[in-house]
């Protein structure tokens, strides 16, 4: 090939093989993946999302109020609590895991970081393995809050670093309400439910036994009445508890999406969004006839979706962000939403490529718990009043509702309601999720 004059030779073969080099590079290895300072990757049309963000961290628990009750408390570390591994969504486990710690501190016990059992379907009977706390939760701030919290109670991260393990006497096991129900509420349950573990546990101790005695504290879902405690432990005992980092950073970007589908960004800070975004539930149940004849009707699809679309309207909010304990009726309400006009979404709608994919790898119950928290942030929020996520999600809003104005429920012909939050179903039923749940 000739050159055109000036041009030397060995320099142009040494340009065309650095193109070559590059063309090779970049059809063969090229960088789908960008830094996330870079707000577009040129091989998608999707914005690749801040991961570093999240609006849903929180430092280690320093609570004065729950010191102020440690400091009350007669220890006896040579008491050490297992709980039962908790299964279920994150309702079900959060709320067992709390009134197990919660019960062990009672005991003034010692006690092992708790462990959780991950659902898995098995020809329609579920069960599962038991994992460690992290499958949900933050496990270092969990034993940094009580740390500081409650630094008199010793956590031991394993069963074999038990002090003087080997000499241990059990597990020895106890259902936490037959020793006393949560029935029989007063204002000194902590105190009695002590005095009665401590009745139980004499025979089984062994007068020239040296070792710590283990107790495997069993179901502890809504076996605690909160409210005795004092409202100021019952707002931030369950804060000891703090969502694992990627499903925090899922729902902030989560959030994000629908910040950018509005002219002005919103403000992700605040408690909840204003006037923006509907948030709905859908609990359709098969055991229908467990359930009080007031919510039997209300436990299909077609009557849920009846309701939150007609809420929709009422409440004049310009978006619907849906979720399910059942992934099939989500598209399907999006469908009906879209017909009566009424935009919806879903985190799977808004979460775009490696995102999405990264959520998808997750159990379902990790899934479900992105929802909790993008639920705790919209505007409104409409569940079903036997559902424990729904209540879940409605009391920890109702606690920035009281922070904010001191505000209670209001009197009204649902199970609870309040100016931000509504789960429907008969009035008077399912008082144990407002007596025995930590918000």
């Amino acid at each position: 090939m000739e050159l055109p004059a000036g041009v030397n030779r060995r320099y142009a073969s040494i340009a065309i093989f650095l193109l070559a080099t590059v063309w090779v590079w970049v059809a063969f290895n090229r960088p789908y993946t960008f830094p996330s300072h870079i707000p577009w990757n040129i091989y998608s049309n999707a914005p690749q999302t801040d991961r570093a963000s999240d609006i849903f961290d929180y430092a280690p628990l320093n609570s004065p109020t729950i010191k102020k009750l440690c400091a009350s408390t007669q220890w006896n570390a040579s008491v050490v609590f297992a709980c039962q591994e908790p299964t279920g969504g994150i309702a079900e486990v959060r709320n067992s895991l709390l009134g197990c710690v919660r019960l062990a501190m009672a005991a003034g016990g010692s006690m092992i970081v708790p462990r959780i059992v991950v659902n898995e379907d098995y020809e329609d009977t579920i069960a599962g393995n038991s994992t460690d706390l992290g499958y949900m939760f933050d496990t270092e701030h969990f034993v940094a809050s009580l740390g500081m919290s409650c630094p008199q109670m010793h956590i031991y991260k394993t069963i074999f670093e038990i002090e003087d393990g080997k000499n241990a006497n059990g597990p020895i096991s106890l259902q936490p309400d037959s020793l006393l129900k949560t029935e029989a509420i007063g204002e000194r349950f902590a105190e009695d439910w002590r005095t009665a573990f401590y009745k139980w546990l004499s025979p089984y101790l062994v007068a020239d036994s040296k070792g710590p005695v283990i107790i495997r504290l069993g179901d502890s879902y809504l076996k605690y009445p909160t409210a005795t405690d004092g409202e100021a432990f019952q707002q931030h005992f369950g804060k000891i508890l703090k969502i694992r980092a990627d499903i925090r950073r899922f729902a902030t970007m989560v959030l994000h999406h629908i910040s950018a589908l509005y002219d002005e960004p919103l403000d992700l800070e605040e408690l909840m969004l204003k006037n923006i975004l509907l948030g709905v539930y859908l609990s359709t149940e098969t055991d229908v006839e467990a359930l009080p004849k007031a919510d039997r009707s209300n436990t299909n699809y077609e009557a849920q979706s009846k309701l939150f679309l007609g809420y929709a309207m009422r409440a004049n909010l310009s978006l619907i962000y849906v979720a399910s304990a059942h992934g099939s009726d989500i598209p399907r309400f999006i469908l009906e939403a879209n017909a009566t006009e009424i935009e919806a979404t879903s985190k799977l709608d808004l979460l775009k490529g490696k995102d999405r994919e990264d959520l998808l790898d997750l159990t379902l119950d990790q899934q479900a718990t992105v929802d909790f928290l993008v639920l705790t942030k919209v505007s409104e929020f409409v569940g079903m009043g036997y559902d424990g996520f729904a209540w879940s999600v409605a009391l920890r809003r109702h606690e920035y509702l009281k922070k904010r104005a001191g505000m209670d429920w209001l009197r009204g012909e649902q199970v609870a309601q309040d100016p931000f939050s509504t789960l429907i179903g008969g009035m008077g039923e399912h008082g144990e999720f407002a007596a025995s749940m930590w918000p």
